[in-house]
């Protein structure tokens, strides 16, 4: 078995294509499973740069994926998923919204380090070297935050802060590992997330220092190629399948109303 979790579309503003685009291609490149997971819209329209608006999420990304799921039944297994932001402040209006959708799978992102109103943004600016360490501290810390809030099944990117340029020292060794603990203590799965490997860092998120700690600490994985466009689906997957056989047991989580249950990781057919 194999799948990609971690898809988007042109109605997060920054992708192109739509849900069927999407799924065909993880059909062609024979994926058994591909999850539809758009950015979850924000309360007080936070964010529109990067996620559609509760109106577009309601009236075209949910009815459109249900209709895909439907189309493709017998060649491939559709799951509703949501890319939801753990951003404090915000967890009573996000608990919300995923207690009335029907998904499959959510996975909790940190994109914003702080709370709202004060938050630092992970993308769209740049941080003086001086800022680093503390950025990486609090961001580990939000993906603690994260794990522990009880809204999310997946942990995605969850070094994503590396991008600035992650010089581990001993209080941000220490920061990565309470946060994978939580992790683990929350009974979460982490991403392979290989979009950094289209990216100038060249590395998934999380490397192979995290999936180190999350082999130690038993902490199980999923696949996402968090694709952009229908092409990238499943992208680099060759890589994210030799780590999930070395820091995974070869192993996989995959998700139907939220059960969790964990497969043996299949190689992926050439498109």
């Amino acid at each position: 078995m194999i799948a990609d979790y971690h898809t988007h579309t042109r109605l997060c503003k920054h992708a192109e294509g739509d849900v069927e685009e999407y799924v065909r291609r993880a059909l062609d490149i024979g994926l058994d499973e591909v999850g539809c997971s758009e950015h979850m819209p924000m309360p007080h329209d936070f964010d529109l740069r990067h996620r559609p608006t509760i109106e577009e999420y309601t009236s075209v990304y949910a009815p459109t994926v249900s209709e895909v799921a439907e189309k493709y039944k017998g060649g491939i297994a559709v799951r509703r998923g949501i890319e939801a932001e753990f951003l404090p402040g915000t967890e009573e209006w996000v608990a919300k919204f995923i207690r009335e959708g029907d998904f499959d799978f959510v996975i909790g992102s940190v994109h914003f380090v702080g709370k709202n109103g004060s938050e630092r943004s992970l993308f769209g600016r740049e941080y003086h070297p001086e800022e680093i360490e503390t950025l990486t501290i609090d961001y580990f810390e939000s993906i603690r935050a994260s794990a522990m809030s009880g809204m999310f099944d997946i942990v995605a990117h969850c070094d994503l802060v590396k991008k600035f340029g992650l010089r581990l020292g001993t209080r941000t060794e220490e920061a990565m590992r309470e946060s994978m603990k939580a992790v683990k203590r929350s009974d979460l799965c982490i991403e392979i997330n290989t979009s950094g490997l289209r990216k100038p860092e060249q590395d998934t998120y999380p490397g192979e220092h995290v999936l180190q700690i999350a082999k130690e600490l038993k902490i199980p994985l999923t696949l996402g190629s968090d694709a952009h466009k229908p092409g990238q689906v499943g992208a680099s997957f060759e890589k994210a399948i030799h780590l999930v056989e070395k820091y995974g047991d070869g192993e996989i989580a995959l998700f139907e109303k939220r059960e969790r249950r964990n497969v043996k990781v299949s190689r992926l057919r050439s498109a």
